[in-house]
């Protein structure tokens, strides 16, 4: 006796599991290619975040120290420092750079002043301040 398979039964065939199984397979890979790029971007985002603190808390120490006296000395000792390699703090800056010009054509006690930030992958971020005696 040979048996018959009906119409009327449910299941899937062996075709349609296999492309099932590629479309699955096709999500799972777009999904696990964007994890190096998240990554990167995360790794972007915290080494941004960690130079603008501290170019912020460097303009803040510029700012303190105004333009009294000390002034002069604090842009002269601080005009470019390397990193050291044991400073855990800041692990993405490599070097720091202090540049300033008087403002106006006279110089009335009102300085601009730009620290530059020379990162480990050598891309080099700017900040700019403004200080004055008064």
């Amino acid at each position: 006796m040979i048996k018959r398979i009906s119409v009327e039964q449910k299941g899937f065939t062996l075709l349609e599991t296999l492309v099932a199984l590629v479309i699955l397979a096709t999500g799972m890979v777009a999904i696990l290619l964007l994890f190096p790029v998240t990554l990167d971007r995360q790794r972007i985002n915290t080494q941004r975040t960690i130079t603008t603190a501290h170019a912020q808390s460097e303009l803040a120490k510029i700012q303190a120290v105004g333009t009294s006296g000390n002034f002069q000395q604090w842009l002269e000792e601080n005009r470019f420092q390397a990193v050291h390699e044991s400073d855990l703090a800041n692990p993405f800056i490599q070097a720091t750079v202090v540049s300033w010009q008087p403002m106006g054509e006279v110089n009335l006690g009102f300085y601009r002043v730009t620290l530059g930030l020379r990162l480990k992958d050598d891309s080099v971020e700017y900040f700019t301040t403004y200080v004055t005696d008064r």
